[in-house]
């Protein structure tokens, strides 16, 4: 067994060096003035513009450009290193940050450009030292070149808006789309006595719900290491899914997938009740970040 895994990733290392040029141009940059801190953080966007949906999907499912214009950060998940260890967050896309005179949700930062939202994270306590987006395409492109990622369903679901229906129970293997659905939900239904009834609000629920798919995703692209051929469709996808700063790297990419991720836990926030999912600042949300020792002291010149 170890002389196969030996011999696979010999030919994994040969077909990316070999491809290491392509792969570079396929990634898009961003025109982002990234923020300090403490150690090195990653924040890891999924973004939900119309103008890239996942291949085989209609207007109808996820709406055209003119119904949903722009682009809005709609996952946010933060990668912290340190000497003490690895530390994740996903980041509620409801977070009310400072954004000009007024607060504003984390995820429409996003439609005045990356900067915004990276200013944004600052003023929370969250430096951005690697900025790195995937748009609703390249996401469940990614999971589909993985050969799809394994999760647990603890009860029938679905959400029409989202293209999500899940009638069996229990552990299961899910391809790009689906993945994608799981993560877009916003209005889950549950099947009970043979009735679609709302589910619980759960104000965590989406973020807790992208925290567990990227977490699979990341753990499914580790298990690839026995199959090269594989990977190297991993590394063809997801090059030209991603959209990165300029100071990041195809090294950089490739030392974070390889440095493994940990759980991810949502960052905790205050929430006000009722039927709304804003989500304010909380003393938790300091805590936390604290910590894990992170903060930030503003753009780097």
């Amino acid at each position: 067994m170890r002389v196969r895994l030996a011999l696979a990733a010999a030919v994994v290392v040969a077909l990316l060096c070999a491809d290491a040029a392509l792969l570079r141009a396929r990634v898009d940059r961003l025109d982002v003035v990234l923020t300090a801190g403490e150690g090195t953080t990653w924040v890891l966007v999924g973004t939900d513009s119309r103008s890239a949906l996942p291949a085989g999907a209609t207007a109808s499912e996820f709406g055209t450009v003119d119904d949903v214009p722009g682009s809005r950060a709609d996952v946010v998940l933060v990668v912290h290193e340190s000497r003490d260890g690895t530390t994740a967050f996903s980041v509620p896309r409801d977070l009310l940050v400072p954004e000009g005179a007024l607060p504003s949700r984390l995820a429409v930062t996003w439609l005045d450009g990356p900067q915004a939202t990276v200013d944004a994270l600052c003023a929370v306590g969250i430096a951005t030292d690697h900025l790195v987006a995937v748009d609703l395409a390249g996401f469940a492109a990614t999971v589909d070149a993985v050969g799809g990622i394994d999760v647990d369903v603890a009860a029938p679901v679905r959400d029409p808006a989202a293209g999500l229906e899940l009638r069996t129970t229990g552990r299961q293997q899910v391809d790009g789309r689906t993945a994608l659905a799981l993560v877009r939900s916003r209005h889950p239904e549950h099947l009970l006595d043979g009735a679609w009834v709302a589910a619980p609000l759960d104000p965590d629920g989406r973020a807790a719900a992208a925290g567990t798919i990227v977490r699979a995703l990341a753990d499914a692209a580790e298990d690839l290491a026995a199959r090269p051929w594989r990977l190297q469709s991993l590394a063809w996808a997801g090059s030209d899914a991603l959209t990165v700063d300029d100071g990041t790297s195809l090294a950089d990419l490739v030392s974070l997938a390889r440095s493994g991720l940990p759980e991810v836990q949502v960052l905790p926030t205050a929430f006000p009740g009722g039927d709304g999912l804003v989500r304010p600042v909380s003393t938790e949300t300091a805590q936390a970040l604290a910590t894990a020792g992170m903060s930030c002291a503003g753009r780097i010149s």
